[in-house]
């Protein structure tokens, strides 16, 4: 054997490793959650996915428990404990890749750095960044080895994240932001910041790169900021977990800059589904979702039964009774909140008008909800306090201001400039009624956050009635509504020149709970909308 032949072998011995390398020796099997919104035991709930891992386990050495955010918020055991009970079940669990949904930010900075302290795998992301410095807040992305083999998780937040929680968490006592997402209006900029932290992913030796986004696909989410527009301007990402539009995607496809295959998935919410990526001992990567599982497993059940024996007897007080369904969603769990009114909505809003007339200002002229604040369903039979803590899990605070009929045709202008698509910041009224025309196209201008800069063109909202009496723009009107709203621009809005003058009296749930004890029987009144909000057709 020459010399010359031996190190030819060698070289096609060399090359034929390093092709084996980029595949397992068993399937890599990420396990992943998004939105659960506190449904820890609804449908699968959390005890089926634990249960489900350990069924992988049982054919896989190589598997990774993943969430892609929005777990703190959206239900009584969120709520009451400002996202501890989950942490302490997601510790329990043993995920090792987090990455915060926009909801992590709810309960304000403080709260958030101690989800950063006490969840144990912490986060990732690549694009929540320091204005300041200009650093990333966190790692952009972690790489796991399994065999030969390293899969790079590369964490993405939502930019949204600012107007879809509280935007003064996200600013200093002065109102100037402190902390950005990346997130100007083409989108260009959060690219980059994924394909940086790709690129850096793969000079470290990753073999693939799973995007453990909070983006969202196509609903009621920024086109530019979305996980399908992202995937097909990049390069190197071989599988998208996404989250925050709720939708239910087995697998997406998408050819990326180099016409290679992208895959994007998503659970919906609440556990309806269990996310399954595997990269397969082919190299395959594949997607699914896993609707059924059939055993729970007993030590979470255990943690989570605990955990609601702490609070059970204050949710069991009863309020009220229904002999109809109160909705926020449909049957299919899609908003109906966000684009329309309901029953519920107006009984909501009622409820705040109610509360004013209560405070030392006497009365509010309109109340103002924003349907994003509205989260479930109340079922008929007896109405409890957890079940308005369910609709309302957000601590918002109450509080009036004048503002000027102007703007407050403004801010309606802005609540449905999306329409018909959803969106959190629709307005839910009492006390005044008005009417859209979706034939004319939004004229709402808006900032690269998607705040409100103004209106140019026709307008929209037609037939703007105050208690039965036309809306004067030079009028000053007493609005009841969230800080959340008026005060911190949730969703967006501005509500320029509001003046407070009744601050902070109340607590939104309260409101809405001694709202619902005045009655003996909810009226039938609240089993429909009543026309409120009107679509000229």
């Amino acid at each position: 054997m020459t010399k010359r032949f031996m190190l030819a072998l060698l070289a096609v011995a060399l090359v034929a490793s390093a092709c084996w390398a980029n595949t397992p020796d068993n399937d890599i099997v990420i396990v992943f959650t998004n939105d659960v919104h506190c449904g820890v035991d609804e449908s699968i709930g959390y005890a089926g996915v634990m249960s489900y891992k350990h069924e992988v386990e049982k054919l896989t050495p190589y598997v990774t428990l993943v969430d892609a955010g929005d777990w703190a918020q959206g239900g009584v055991i969120g709520a009451i404990s400002q996202g501890r009970y989950i942490v302490e079940i997601m510790n329990t669990m043993g995920y090792e890749i987090a990455v915060p949904g926009n909801h992590e930010f709810d309960y304000g900075w403080g709260q958030f750095e101690s989800f950063v302290r006490n969840l144990k795998p912490g986060f990732i992301s690549c694009n929540l960044r320091d204005l300041h410095t200009g650093r990333l807040l966190f790692a952009p992305y972690k790489i796991f080895t399994y065999g030969d083999v390293k899969v790079a998780f590369v964490g993405a937040c939502t930019p949204e994240s600012i107007v879809k929680s509280t935007p003064s968490t996200f600013m200093d006592e002065n109102g100037k932001y402190i902390y950005d997402f990346d997130g100007e209006a083409t989108g260009e900029k959060l690219i980059a910041t994924i394909q940086k932290a790709v690129d850096e992913a793969k000079s470290e030796g990753a073999d693939y790169v799973i995007v453990v986004g909070h983006l969202g696909e196509y609903k009621d989410v920024v086109t530019e900021w979305s996980a399908p527009f992202i995937a097909e301007r990049t390069r190197n990402i071989d599988a998208f977990i996404d989250g925050h539009s709720h939708e239910v995607t087995p697998g997406l496809h998408f050819k990326n800059l180099d016409g290679k295959d992208v895959v994007v998935t998503q659970t919906g919410t609440k556990l309806i589904n269990i996310g399954q990526v595997t990269i397969t001992k082919s190299g395959e990567v594949k997607t699914e979702l896993i609707n059924k599982v059939d055993s729970k497993d007993p030590k979470i059940e255990a943690v989570i039964n605990n955990i609601k024996a702490r609070y059970e007897d204050t949710l069991k007080q009863k309020l009220t009774h229904t002999n109809f369904i109160l909705r926020a969603t449909d049957d299919d769990k899609e908003w109906l909140v966000r684009n329309r009114e309901t029953g519920l909505a107006d009984l909501v809003a009622d409820s705040l008008l109610a509360s004013a007339a209560e405070t030392k200002t006497g009365k509010a002229d309109i109340a103002l909800m924003n349907g994003g604040g509205i989260r479930t369903n109340i079922n008929p039979g007896d109405i409890t306090f957890g079940d308005a803590f369910n609709v309302l899990p957000f601590n918002n605070t109450v509080a009036i201001w004048e503002v000027s009929g102007q703007t407050i045709l403004d801010e309606l202008e802005h609540s449905v400039r999306l329409y018909p698509n959803r969106s959190g910041g629709f307005l839910h009224v009492a006390g005044m009624t008005y009417t859209l025309d979706p034939t004319i196209p939004s004229p709402v201008q808006t900032d690269d956050k998607r705040y409100l800069l103004g209106i140019s063109g026709e307008r929209r909202i037609k037939n703007a009635m105050v208690n039965g009496e036309p809306l004067d723009p030079e009028k000053i009107y007493k609005v009841v509504s969230l800080n959340y709203i008026v005060l911190e621009g949730g969703d967006g809005h501005v509500f320029k020149g509001a003046k407070l003058i009744e601050p902070d009296y109340g607590v939104a749930l309260d409101t809405f709970a001694h709202y619902l004890k005045s009655f003996p029987e909810l009226p039938e009144r609240y089993k429909d909308s009543q026309n409120r909000f009107t679509v000229i057709k």
